[in-house]
């Protein structure tokens, strides 16, 4: 099946608020996306899966981490986003685009994870 994406990247800013409550009301699946060396951006998932789950309750959702080819800058472990992961039921991927690692995988996922809640899977 093909799929259509759209992607909003509010870069993490709460001034984007009004946009993710608008967007994620109609979405079919969101990533949540974090910097590795960043342990600021991974706290602020928090507030933005909180944001999802009150205008898309049930929605697919991926929490990538990205940056992976700056792991020795690593401020955020793998073993801990992982679990906020699992503990919040969304897949989870670390990429890098500038490896072009994880990238399509985590896509494919979240649009297989959509077509499923919709009963459209293969």
């Amino acid at each position: 099946k093909r799929v259509k994406l759209q992607l909003w990247d509010t870069s993490g800013q709460g001034r984007f608020c009004t946009i993710i409550r608008s967007y994620s009301r109609g979405a079919q699946g969101i990533l949540l996306v974090y910097d590795i060396t960043n342990k600021w951006s991974f706290d602020g998932i928090n507030r933005w899966l909180k944001e999802v789950e009150e205008h898309a309750p049930g929605v697919p959702k991926v929490l990538v981490g990205n940056r992976l080819h700056l792991a020795f800058k690593r401020q955020v472990g793998e073993r801990d986003a992982e679990a906020y992961a699992a503990k919040n039921r969304m897949a989870f991927f670390e990429v890098s685009p500038l490896c072009d690692f994880n990238i399509r995988e985590s896509f494919s996922e979240l649009s297989r994870m959509a077509l499923h809640r919709n009963g459209m899977e293969r």
